[in-house]
């Protein structure tokens, strides 16, 4: 995955902190009328539009995009994604200016929430019924964020509105209408099936007992580890499942505290850490000091690495995350060296509508002592907008939730910059398959990052055809 952020780290442990955002203004609205059809684009000939569903007239097709407020967690972040609005409206304008989406104008509504607590009024709960009952949009692009899944299944299940978002859960995806939630990325679920199936294929665990950590959100995707690693035909210790509900974790500590103990007894080689809060710096530290030689295995490389970074950015020594295992395509840097050509035509597109420079991950401004990353924005929307016209051009003229879908489901591969192997189809709608064990070594970049352990391969096995 090419996104690395430390975000959903920190908002899983800002969201324990808060019952509520600090910032509770209402939710910000613009909306932003679709480009003219610049001249000399090139037209072709298309069957007659017309109003054939919601959000979609024979002119244009309204799409939601949801954009962090970034200032409402600055105390949990290092970083923030720059001028989001830039990079929208430079992706907006490029496909409005080239023919459109068959040649319907997309017509742009930004929303700004504070992505701390979902039920607030500023909160991603507000902001899906702000997008589907009041805006009436056809589709809502970007990180929409909510831990519990309420949000995103507000939009594809409850308002049947279509979604293209990251950090999704495979429960989600399946509780929503079919082929309405989609993600250019993995879900949680699939990765531990992928990254287990290529930890068994490189023997990593052969001959380790293995445990597993979760908290109370992720026990599900925890017990779906062991049920793996136990068909893998390794042996098991105790899977602790911790309860962290507030910023007073000591419930947890003593879950944790009663659990080495066990471990102590069971000789566990191996801790698989299911989701981002039990990986927290503070558990992490105490199971390394009992067991300093344990190999540690995330399902959340976007979660992991971020704590890793900031327990070197602390100074501790020996850095509790070295080594710790994950599954990754190209690191961040690697992708920014070797884009690939979906990706430069991102980069061409913003840097032609904006004049500037896009810097990459190893050369981003610091501002404020925060990490301006502004590839991020452009990556992350130029890849929701692309993965949106491919499908809804293959939908056709006629543009309905029926035809989306169908179009969803006959898909096949198809190209995102994030990744260069990625496919959907009926029963895939996350298109990620590009993948390979990494691991975590602080001294490779000055913040520290993953390192390849094996060779990426394309973890699809050929589903979608």
């Amino acid at each position: 995955m090419f996104r690395k952020r430390k975000l959903l780290a920190a908002l899983a442990v800002a969201t324990s902190v808060f019952a509520a955002c600090a910032k509770d203004d209402e939710t910000t609205t613009t909306t932003v009328k679709p480009s003219e059809t610049s001249e000399g684009s090139t037209e072709t000939t298309q069957p007659e539009l017309t109003d054939s569903f919601r959000g979609v007239t024979a002119k244009s097709v309204k799409i939601g995009f949801a954009v962090i407020d970034y200032e409402c967690i600055a105390q949990f972040v290092d970083m923030n994604h720059g001028d989001q609005d830039a990079a929208i409206d430079a992706m907006v304008d490029y496909v409005n200016n080239n023919g459109g989406i068959l040649g319907r104008s997309i017509e742009p509504v930004k929303k700004v929430y504070c992505p701390i607590d979902a039920t607030a009024p500023n909160g991603s709960q507000a902001l899906c019924t702000s997008f589907t009952d009041d805006e009436e949009v056809f589709a809502v692009l970007g990180v929409f964020i909510d831990f519990g899944g309420e949000a995103q299944l507000c939009l594809s299940r409850d308002h049947e509105t279509v979604h293209i978002g990251h950090e999704l859960e495979q429960q989600w995806i399946d509780d929503a209408l079919p082929g309405l939630m989609l993600t250019p990325d993995i879900t949680a679920e699939k990765r531990t099936d992928v990254l287990l199936n290529l930890l068994e294929e490189e023997g990593t665990l052969e001959g380790m007992k293995v445990a597993v950590l979760t908290d109370q959100d992720t026990e599900a995707r925890a017990s779906l580890a062991a049920d793996k690693l136990e068909s893998m035909g390794l042996e098991l210790g105790s899977t602790a499942v911790l309860t962290i509900v507030t910023s007073d974790t000591a419930q947890a500590q003593t879950q944790l505290d009663s659990f080495i103990e066990r471990w102590r007894g069971e000789d566990i080689g191996a801790l698989f850490v299911a989701g981002g809060r039990a990986g927290d710096d503070q558990f992490i530290s105490k199971i390394k000091d009992a067991f300093p030689d344990l190999q540690l295995i995330f399902d959340m490389p976007s979660a992991a690495i971020g704590a890793g970074q900031d327990a070197k950015a602390q100074g501790l020594d020996p850095n509790p995350f070295q080594g710790m295992l994950s599954a990754e395509g190209l690191t961040a840097s690697e992708r920014w060296a070797n884009k690939n050509a979906t990706l430069q035509q991102c980069v061409d597109i913003y840097e032609e509508a904006t004049g500037e420079t896009l810097k990459g991950p190893d050369e981003v401004d610091i501002v404020d002592d925060k990490r301006v990353e502004q590839y991020v924005a452009v990556t992350d929307f130029c890849g929701e907008v692309m993965m949106f016209k491919q499908i809804a051009e293959k939908a056709g003229a006629n543009l309905t939730n029926d035809t989306w879908v169908e179009a969803v489901n006959s898909f096949g591969a198809m190209e995102l910059p994030s990744t260069d192997a990625a496919s959907i189809c009926a029963d895939k709608y996350a298109a990620d398959d590009a993948f390979r064990v990494v691991r975590f070594d602080e001294d490779a970049t000055e913040a520290g990052d993953w390192v390849p352990a094996g060779e990426i391969i394309d973890a699809s096995g050929g589903f979608c055809g």
